[in-house]
């Protein structure tokens, strides 16, 4: 079994390498839905983006969100090069697993991106607003 020294030692190296031990490799900004709620409020940059699919949609969605499905990739694609990026993109799905997944392919692109943890589902649970129009 590896002592403590020895651990830490090979926790540094690996650091140094910029192998990075306790985190995803990505770093996208998660949100709670409430935090996601306030920032969307506050902000005047803000675009709220759903990556389900459209019958997901249209079964509920965040007042004013656009539709941009993860799932119809070569849609989405191109759908976030023409994103504009000065503006910030608040993101959720279902349960969070696509927006997480679509939220690296944006930061890769150099768009500002906060995805929405737990997804709508989450944001269902604690009684926030969805709209059907």
């Amino acid at each position: 079994q590896m002592c403590i020294r020895d651990r830490r030692i090979l926790m540094a190296i690996l650091a140094a390498l910029g192998i990075c031990t306790s985190c995803s490799a990505s770093d996208v900004n998660e949100l709670s839905p409430q935090q996601f709620n306030d920032a969307v409020n506050t902000d005047s940059m803000a675009v709220v983006i759903d990556v389900r699919k459209p019958s997901e949609y249209a079964e509920g969605h965040l007042k004013n969100a656009q539709l941009l499905d993860f799932l119809d990739e070569p849609a989405f694609d191109e759908g976030i090069k023409k994103l504009d990026k000065t503006k910030h993109y608040y993101i959720y799905c279902r349960s969070g697993r696509r927006s997480h997944n679509a939220a690296e392919k944006m930061q890769k692109l150099g768009l500002t991106v906060y995805d929405m943890r737990g997804g709508i589902l989450s944001w269902n649970r604690q009684g926030l607003p969805v709209t059907t129009e």
